[in-house]
């Protein structure tokens, strides 16, 4: 029995591994101004938040980057280009920003993790305007694909 625990748990990490692996690789294939977002949203954020992960905001920054990856690719191995990615994989985010918002106007940080988290808010506000549309695109007409 325990090796068998053992062998699901190995199995399963094995498994998020390789579905981030394809979706991250799958992202490729996007028109270019897609693939140009996915990486410049994301990729300061991840970046950013390994500079600032001894602090509170960045490893909570660090955390949501890690979790949105997980949440999309998860996503994509089941339903490919799923319009769903977005709203889904960055609905925690929900609760992020205000978190943000209020260490911005209640706590000292130093001026970098400041504008880092300014740069946080920002760029998350943008995309989830973003995942509106796409979720407003999938609940009128189903399971849409991105274009590739």
């Amino acid at each position: 029995m325990k090796d068998e625990i053992a062998h699901t748990e190995s199995t399963t990490q094995v498994s998020i591994f390789k579905d981030f692996v394809t979706w991250f690789n799958a992202m490729g294939t996007l028109p270019w101004y897609i693939r140009l977002w996915a990486t410049f949203y994301p990729l300061p954020q991840i970046i950013g938040g390994l500079i600032f992960i001894q602090t509170l905001p960045g490893a909570v920054i660090f955390g949501g980057r890690i979790l949105s990856s997980l949440i999309a690719s998860r996503i994509h191995k089941h339903a490919p280009f799923s319009k769903l990615m977005g709203p889904l994989g960055h609905a925690h985010w929900l609760l992020i920003v205000p978190y943000l918002v209020y260490e911005l106007t209640t706590q000292e940080h130093s001026l970098p993790l400041r504008w880092f988290m300014i740069y946080v808010i920002g760029t998350t506000i943008i995309s989830g305007v973003i995942d509106v549309f796409e979720l407003r695109t999938y609940l009128r007409r189903g399971h849409v694909e991105y274009r590739r």
